[in-house]
């Protein structure tokens, strides 16, 4: 990631750091950093989704 977005690495650590903290990323020891599972949807959305949706 340094070369590609031409950044020292303190900068890429730091960044998934941050994104590690917010539980957006999930880092394995000996195996990298992974984008973590997205989290299920809040009750109320999941409500107003389907009151959206017209019935058949």
């Amino acid at each position: 990631m340094t070369h590609e977005y031409k950044v020292g690495p303190g900068t890429v650590r730091r960044a998934l750091d941050i994104l590690r903290d917010r539980g957006l990323v999930v880092t394995v020891r000996a195996r990298g950093s992974f984008v973590s599972d997205p989290l299920p949807p809040a009750p109320e959305a999941e409500a107003e989704a389907e009151a959206a949706v017209p019935s058949a």
